[in-house]
């Protein structure tokens, strides 16, 4: 009898350590699939987040640039150097540089001339201007030549942006790189206005990411 009972509680003794080893088993299921799930909804959430920053990132239109002659002096010759865009979106943008890098000065340097807004509101620059402007001199009369030019941002959630292209629809994240080589130069003459061919842009844009 003693040898049973002691067979009866070794039976039972296994039996417990493989419902241990099964409920053991169960929680670390249940752990996994809990985390794939979490996991799962961050880069879901990430996704939309990316999403949401390129579509309103869209909405900042950089147009290109445009100069202005303003004088002539013992220094060489004075303009106006415009970047042109204007924020689209419904939320404000904030450090936006207007950069430009003259013909001869290297890319990877810090631009010869630019200008700085802590914050640029939704819808401005207004027109008339819809641009950023720079004082600038140079030795030859205008047009201007510039080897590069740049608009950059950083959007209220913490990404940065830029464009460098005239009529660039989709600005690019900005990580610190050099601009694109320009190969024109800044047209004396201001680009034609934004008002129905940039707003039938922006309709396209709306329409796309709705139907997204």
């Amino acid at each position: 009898m003693t040898t049973s009972m002691a067979q009866q509680a070794s039976t039972a003794d296994w039996i417990a350590a493989i419902g241990q080893a099964a409920g053991a088993l169960f929680t670390a299921a249940a752990v996994a699939v809990a985390l794939g799930i979490a996991l799962a909804d961050r880069r879901r959430l990430r996704r939309e987040e990316d999403e949401r920053g390129k579509r309103n990132a869209r909405m900042v239109l950089v147009r290109g640039t445009g100069s202005h002659p303003v004088g002539q002096d013992e220094h060489g010759y004075q303009s106006e150097l415009r970047i042109y865009f204007t924020n689209h979106s419904d939320r404000p943008i904030f450090n936006v540089y207007a950069e430009a890098w003259p013909v001869g000065t290297s890319l990877d340097e810090q631009p010869r001339w630019a200008v700085h807004s802590e914050v640029v509101l939704p819808g401005q620059p207004a027109e008339p201007t819809e641009y950023f402007a720079m004082k600038v001199t140079t030795k030859e009369p205008p047009p201007i030549s510039i080897a590069a030019w740049r608009l950059r941002w950083t959007d209220v959630d913490g990404r940065q942006w830029y464009g460098d292209e005239p009529r660039q629809v989709q600005p690019l994240p900005f990580s610190g790189q050099p601009p694109g080589r320009y190969t024109g130069r800044a047209a004396e003459a201001t680009p034609t206005k934004a008002s129905r061919g940039w707003q039938k842009l922006i309709q396209r844009i709306n329409r796309s990411d709705r139907s997204t």
